[in-house]
């Protein structure tokens, strides 16, 4: 049995909500839960206490130039001002213990913010988007973020500002896109922001900070980038902040704010974008491992051809080899016309068809000139399933040789849940005795979930038709190319890869100029000329080293 990778629905997307929502509305409320984490004012404090604007007397805040900032109490320290004794007993006696609709209140909060961000993923962000292990591997990275942030923000007296909360958006808008990227900075700075009472210029710098690496991120190739789009989103949140006090009616005294550096609002804000680049570049195989995808560099391996599948590939099936790279060359292009994963789906190419290395000879083009094939001596649906079975042995092979399974995905994919035609019609020719339907003569595989395997899926049936065309010229590699094209969709085979319409066109445009440039017509060596006509051959050019060649030209010359 062929197991493929799991597609999340709305039980799992419930589960998963009700279990983020329940441990981060833990993490939100622990300190008012458990009251050995109480602040005494006359005792050091057991953590950072900070108190929101909003409750403090409007005296103190007309006398603070800038924005309205919290009342901090730093972990281990002793509240010796009367005014700030007061305050600080009356917000603890206020807030504990909290009540049961609170907690309630809060839990549905985070629950439907979870909620609609896996929604989100499985609607709205192609069929990347709606695999279990993309939507829990993500919610994990959220969920551990925020309860970083908490921790940090209970047991240091460390700004809000400098926390690196855009880390878990670079690594969405580098491994997928930026819709998913975008939900997910949405996802952290409303949870994260929650734990600060929604505190207007917090959540201005979240937002700014999440959102804008998103924007500087371009360079996918480089996952050192993530540096560079850290310190812009936070120059960038920075300049939002500033704009945004100027607006409130106070403004933000640049240079005295500067000046402070460890109480800085603006350096803290910058140091939380830069610091969100460090994270996310030093703690990439986390991601990696967490979210199932792979990195660059682990594909350049795979790229070798000298791997032992590889290897094993051109030995046993090298006419399967063959196809594959040609498949190569062109998906990586077609792939790279689009936007999506150039070098995901070369490797992809090079790995889908190694279930033929178990049984090659049931595939013609491991057959030599004149070897009859096997299925002459075979029932139509005993051929077909010979062939689905390179579909099933392809990814056991590979699975079981380490290859990460986003390349895995690509060998139970290029097929998807279509039916093997010919042996299927030749079924019914026959007069299908044993009653069978098409399902007996469909792939087991899954529909192309990702672009990357969507275009590999064209270009296997495209490659394949391209070399039966006698005459190459432009309109017929365009007819092929439409044709394979259409039957695919209406198959329904590319409904959840979130290919787009203006995707298809462009691939239908460069894969016909691809075909065009590789089997174009070549001029006639004279030799073979003669050959043809049955004349005498022409003579073969003798041997030459560099000092003949260079004694005859200059003989020439005079």
């Amino acid at each position: 049995m062929l197991r493929t990778r799991l597609i999340a629905g709305r039980t799992s997307g419930l589960i998963l909500s009700a279990v983020f929502a329940s441990i981060v509305t833990l993490a939100s409320q622990v300190e008012v839960v458990l009251e050995p984490l109480r602040v005494d004012p006359a005792r050091p404090a057991a953590v950072t206490l900070r108190i929101p604007s909003n409750y403090l007397p409007k005296e103190s805040l007309r006398a603070h130039r800038g924005l309205p900032q919290p009342l901090v109490v730093p972990r281990g320290e002793v509240v010796n001002d009367p005014e700030s004794q007061r305050l600080v007993r009356a917000f603890e006696r206020e807030r504990r213990p909290p009540a049961q609709q609170t907690l309630l209140g809060v839990w549905i909060s985070y629950f439907l913010i979870a909620y609609i961000f896996l929604a989100y993923l499985r609607l709205f962000t192609g069929g990347r988007g709606g695999l279990l292990r993309t939507e829990a591997g993500l919610l994990v990275l959220v969920g551990a973020t925020c309860l970083a942030a908490k921790l940090l923000l209970l047991f240091t007296g460390l700004s809000p500002f400098i926390l690196p909360l855009a880390t878990v958006p670079l690594w969405a808008a580098l491994y997928f896109d930026r819709g998913t990227a975008t939900a997910t900075g949405l996802v952290i700075s409303l949870v994260c922001a929650s734990f600060l009472h929604f505190s207007m210029p917090v959540v201005v710098v979240y937002l700014a900070t999440t959102l804008g690496v998103v924007i500087f991120f371009h360079d996918r190739k480089h996952a050192t980038h993530m540096l560079v789009a850290g310190t812009a989103a936070g120059l960038f949140a920075a300049l939002v902040l500033i704009s945004v006090a100027m607006s409130v009616g106070n403004g933000i005294d640049v240079i005295g704010d500067l000046a402070k550096l460890n109480e800085s609002l603006l350096l803290s804000t910058i140091a939380g974008g830069m610091l969100s680049g460090v994270v996310a570049v030093l703690l990439q195989r986390v991601a990696t491992a967490t979210l199932g995808v792979v990195t660059r560099g682990r594909l350049q391996e795979l790229t070798d051809v000298d791997h032992p599948l590889l290897r094993k590939m051109a030995r046993d099936a090298p006419g399967s080899w063959q196809h594959a790279r040609a498949m190569a060359n062109l998906a990586e292009g077609a792939a790279a016309a689009i936007g999506a994963d150039a070098l995901l789906t070369r490797v992809g190419a090079y790995y889908h068809d190694l279930g033929k290395t178990i049984q090659p000879k049931y595939f013609v083009e491991n057959l030599s000139p004149g070897e009859p094939s096997p299925h002459g001596d075979l029932e139509p649906d005993v051929s077909a399933d010979a062939i689905m079975a390179h579909v099933v042995e392809g990814a056991r092979i590979l699975r079981e040789g380490g290859v990460p399974e986003p390349v895995v995905e690509f060998a139970y994919t290029h097929h998807g849940t279509s039916v093997i035609e010919y042996f299927w019609h030749k079924c019914l020719e026959n007069g299908n005795a044993k009653g069978l339907s098409d399902a007996a003569f469909r792939y087991p595989g899954m529909r192309p979930r990702t672009k990357e395997t969507a275009i590999l899926m064209l270009i296997d049936a495209i490659e394949a038709a391209a070399r039966t065309v006698d005459e190459p010229t432009r309109e017929k590699f365009e007819t092929v190319v439409q044709r394979v094209t259409n039957v695919k969709l209406r198959q329904g085979q590319l409904d959840v890869c979130g290919l787009t319409m203006e995707d298809i066109r462009v691939l239908q445009s460069t894969l016909t100029d691809t075909l065009c440039n590789a089997y174009h017509n070549r001029i006639k060596y004279p030799w073979q000329d003669k050959e043809a006509e049955g004349e005498a051959p022409l003579p073969v050019p003798g041997v030459a080293t560099e000092r003949d060649v260079a004694r005859e030209r200059s003989r020439e010359s005079t």
